[in-house]
């Protein structure tokens, strides 16, 4: 018998209060991230003699336009409207969802798929009640913020990501459940969801194509202009703080500048306020003090870089690679039966796929481009990024006629275009 006294007994957190503990943590790293680095320029006298509540609410509105609410500028003097700055770094978006995502991860494994809702209703609730806190202590004369939209987005966007967290968690008997529900299904809704769900991963592997063949253009073309990119460092004199907060500023914004650089590579463009840039030429205009502004092309002609405008077809041809393999081609399989001939059939189901991959992929990049661009409200800069609706055009045409000529090409890795060796006697 020994004297050794009893260990003492630990109560589990409940899991509505891991939520909020889990979702308050997640917010004060975002809200951190960008007050931090103002408090520090604050401190060192970037803002001169503005008070540090002011300085603290240019902090608060910036996070709040991270997420995409619009800030409505006045002038201070008048309350006249200025204009309404929206731009999302997407960089920076990532960032908040990624965060998001963890929260929903971590909830997830600390609960059981029927007990999920309890943390989650913990955890919404105390982001948004952070999102509605923030809102409501901080005030700037020059600055109207919805507090509608002010709360309502932030809160969409954390919930995006919690559920991308929770869900992949769970993702195995989910996917066990989808895939009984759909077995129950008739042949034909069963073939219909499984063409569906093939073609959105073929738009979304086209996508993906694209944007890589954008950064690898990007990267190039900063490296051609690096000269030009140091030498607006150098007049910036920022100093070494300064110039690592114009680093990471430019950072966060690379996603946004890959998605205009994939709007050029489509032919329809971008602009940055008066400066209009595409592969036909580039009209003038006032520009952003930022160094990545300086690799901007200026002296192209389309004779030139034509070839610029079939790189796109690449991604595509990669799609409808893909989509054959995937061997989830049941509109082909509809087409083949109703049309006698063969090599009509075979013809107008290529098309007819390259088209519907191509849309699929045009509607991922309309999404895309709407949240690249926005206005900055300043000046000349009421409109910055690509025009949505063309950029997307253009690039469901690229990736329609790439994913034909792939979903064509693709019966070469099968051998099926080779000629049988004659039999010897």
């Amino acid at each position: 018998m020994t004297n050794t006294p009893p260990e003492p007994k630990s109560f589990p957190m409940p899991l509505w209060l891991q939520g909020i503990v889990e979702a308050l943590a997640a917010a004060f790293i975002g809200a951190a991230i960008i007050v931090v680095p103002l408090a520090i320029m604050w401190i060192t006298g970037a803002f001169a003699s503005m008070p540090l509540g002011d300085a603290g609410a240019i902090g608060a509105y910036m996070w709040f336009s991270s997420f995409g609410v619009p800030l409505d500028l006045v002038s201070v003097d008048t309350q006249d409207p200025v204009g309404t700055w929206w731009f999302i770094p997407l960089g920076l978006l990532l960032v908040w969802v990624l965060l998001a995502r963890r929260v929903g991860a971590r909830l997830a494994k600390a609960s059981q798929l029927r007990t999920l809702w309890q943390p989650t209703l913990g955890a919404i609730a105390a982001f948004t009640f952070f999102v509605w806190g923030t809102n409501t202590l901080v005030s700037l004369d020059a600055v109207v913020l919805n507090a509608t939209l002010a709360v309502t987005i932030p809160a969409v966007v954390f919930v995006l990501g919690y559920a991308w967290g929770a869900l992949g968690y769970f993702r195995i008997p989910l996917r066990e459940y989808i895939g009984g529900r759909v077995d129950r299904l008739s042949d034909a809704a069963r073939n219909f969801w499984h063409y569906l769900w093939a073609l959105i991963r073929a738009a979304t592997i086209a996508v993906a194509g694209a944007w890589a063949i954008a950064s690898i253009v990007l990267s190039v073309q900063i490296g051609m202009h690096w000269a030009e990119v140091t030498d607006v460092y150098q007049r910036l004199d920022a100093g070494i703080f300064g110039g690592f907060v114009i680093t990471v500023l430019q950072i966060l914004v690379l996603p946004n500048v890959a998605a205009w650089t994939l709007s050029y590579l489509t032919g329809a463009g971008f602009r940055i306020g008066t400066l209009e840039v595409s592969p036909a030429g580039t009209l003038p205009g006032e520009q952003p003090a930022l160094p990545i502004f300086s690799a901007i092309p200026t002296q192209q002609a389309l004779q030139e870089h034509w070839w610029l405008l079939l790189l796109l077809l690449l991604a595509g041809i990669l799609a409808g690679w893909w989509f054959f393999g995937a061997g989830e081609n049941h509109l082909e399989d509809f087409i083949v039966a109703k049309i006698p001939n063969p090599p009509t059939a075979i013809t107008v189901g290529v098309l007819l796929t390259g088209v519907c991959i191509g849309v699929s992929a045009g509607v991922l990049c309309l999404g895309i481009m709407a949240i690249s661009g926005g206005s900055w409200a300043i000046g000349t800069l009421t409109a910055i990024g690509a025009p949505p609706l063309l950029a997307a055009g253009l690039f469901a045409a690229h990736i329609g006629i790439g994913s034909a000529l792939g979903y064509a090409m693709a019966p070469l890795r099968h051998g099926a275009f080779r000629w049988a060796k004659p039999a010897k006697d």
